[in-house]
């Protein structure tokens, strides 16, 4: 059985393998560990607009120069130990102290904090504050001066126009919950020493809390009237989040692109059909290693009001040293400027100047602002559903839905995706996608059981597993004579750099904004509005007869 290996694409088997399963955990969890460090919807869905733009610049530049300098396998090596530090450096930024405007009450030496909430407190935030055993913690307080009453600080009298701070300690076995608001009961006033609460008159006065290093009261004071939550893109953790995603994207992307230049030299000009074959190698260790991640962070975090996502960390640094030693041993030739590298600036002219080619332009962009959604933000909405339903296993439901996305979608409909559009014709496959999306999100919407999504990933076979094989070949067909290589960067910008980019600022604005449910069904409805607009043009071409062969559609 050993003996029909084939030794020398052994290794670019392993590369595919190795590095999907290493980076595959970390791209569709990076969303929902920025969500978790505090980061809102349109804070993320901002970061995921820069993120697609910065890898379509650095695949031509970084190409362009391993290219010119035949250091093809270098930049390869370089840039998959660029990405592994980069990703990893996410593991040690620290959540965000969050702080919120809170009422400190006192009177006859009985003080404690009212929190209340913008609309309702969550029973996820609740439960986890409001507990039946002892535990202590601690807050830290900012408080204006009363105008009545009296409070004792380090054995002195707060005045009354100062701003004072101290810290609090409590016991969350004294919370209580009044009507809407939770009351924190204080044992201890912590300034300088720790002493029980001195004070009277019915002092009451605002302060703002932060609790540093403690998760439950970090989430209520997040869904507490007048949080502060909202300035998080001014802080130290955003912008490591921010340039420590942005540099794994650039070596994601370039390493994806010399990969697959050293994958084509590899096969040879008679064998290219088999890349498929290759790069099947990486969809199975994606779907794995999603799989069994999502599992692996729920038994990780039993107990805790956060997900712990340690092990995907780790999962990503064996697997990317691994690939780094594989892909060491790779003995082929650097391979020489290839014809199928995509040049952004070449001849762009000639390529706008076909009326198809702006149509297709079009259907690109709706394609790629509903993926999106579907890479960004599908599993920030499944968790939040996951929450509103008491879903405890929630990641594991999430590895599931990846497996489900890649074994039973993406695979089956890649591999029939030729006889699909040998049969239907280009166009028609085309618009299959969109209203395939739109059926998928208004689904979303309407679905209330989080554990149905593994069904519903079923339709990512026709939506996205049709998706890129569509535009790859139709690209093809609709090509203008000379510029095959412009349009495949054509289609790589117009999909990612406008389509991924603005649907994923546009979803989390939404989120934010108006919520999940109503996020997805405009989606919904705007990839219906987006395949009307798409059939329009294309019979309007068909009239004026924009050209002789009406190529999405004939059958050839």
């Amino acid at each position: 059985m050993l003996q029909s290996v084939n030794k020398e694409l052994a290794p670019i088997k392993s590369h595919y393998f190795l590095y999907n399963a290493a980076t595959g955990p970390m791209v569709q969890f990076l969303p929902t560990i920025g969500k978790q460090l505090g980061f809102s919807a349109t804070i993320v869905g901002t970061i995921y607009t820069v993120l697609p733009i910065s890898g379509l610049i650095a695949k031509p530049l970084f190409g362009s120069l391993a290219d010119k300098f035949k250091l093809h396998k270098t930049f390869f090596l370089i840039f998959e130990a660029i990405l592994t530090i980069a990703f990893f450096s996410i593991y040690f930024i620290p959540d965000m102290d969050r702080s919120a405007s809170v009422a400190l009450i006192c009177d006859n030496d009985v003080a404690y904090l009212e929190i209340c909430p913008k609309i309702e407190f969550s029973k996820k935030a609740l439960s986890n504050v409001i507990l039946e055993v002892h535990s202590n913690a601690a807050c830290q307080l900012t408080c204006k001066g009363a105008p009545h009453g009296f409070l004792e600080l380090s054995g002195k009298n707060v005045s009354v126009n100062s701003t004072f701070e101290f810290g609090a300690g409590f016991d969350v076995y004294q919370d209580l919950l009044t009507k809407d608001c939770v009351d924190v009961r204080l044992r201890t006033f912590l300034d300088g020493t720790a002493h029980v609460p001195v004070c009277g008159g019915q002092l009451r006065t605002s302060c703002t809390a932060t609790c540093r290093n403690n998760s439950a009261f970090n989430h209520l004071l997040q869904e507490a009237k007048d949080s502060q939550s909202d300035i998080s893109h001014s802080t130290y953790q955003f912008h490591i989040f921010l340039w420590a995603a942005i540099i794994s994207w650039i070596g994601m992307a370039v390493v994806v692109s010399i990969a697959d230049a050293i994958c084509f030299d590899l096969l040879g000009h008679e064998r290219r059909n088999d890349y498929g074959k290759q790069k099947m190698w990486g969809s199975i260790g994606f779907g794995i290693f999603g799989i069994s991640a999502g599992y692996l962070i729920d038994l990780s975090s039993k107990g805790q009001y956060d997900k712990d996502y340690t092990c995907i960390f780790y999962i990503m640094l064996v697997a990317m040293v691994a690939d780094i030693v594989v892909s060491a041993t790779l003995k082929k030739k650097n391979p020489e400027c290839s014809v199928d590298e995509p040049s952004l600036f070449r001849e762009l002219l000639s390529v706008f100047k076909e009326g198809r080619v702006l149509v297709f332009a079009w259907w690109c962009i709706g394609a790629g602002m509903c993926t999106g959604v579907i890479w960004n933000f599908l599993f920030w909405y499944s968790e939040d559903l996951a929450a509103s339903s008491h879903v405890t296993w929630s990641k594991t439901l999430q590895g599931l839905m990846t497996g489900v996305q890649c074994f039973l979608g993406e695979l089956p409909f890649n591999f029939v995706s030729g006889s699909v559009l040998k049969k239907l014709g280009h166009v028609n496959v085309m618009s299959l996608v969109l209203l395939i999306y739109a059926i998928r999100f208004m689904a979303y919407s309407i679905i209330s059981n989080a554990w149905l999504f593994l069904i519903l990933e079923l339709l990512h076979g026709p939506s996205f597993g049709l998706c890129w094989p569509t535009m790859v070949s139709y690209g093809d067909k609709v090509t203008p004579s000379g510029t095959k290589a412009t349009m495949q960067g054509f289609i790589g910008a117009v999909f990612e750099g406008i389509g991924v980019a603005s649907g994923s600022f546009i979803c989390g604005w939404l989120m934010d904004s108006y919520g999940g449910v109503t996020a997805m069904r405009t989606f919904s409805v705007g990839a219906l509005l987006w395949l009307s607009v798409f059939w329009l043009v294309e019979l309007l071409l068909r009239k004026l007869k924009a050209y002789p062969l009406y190529r999405g559609h004939n059958r050839e």
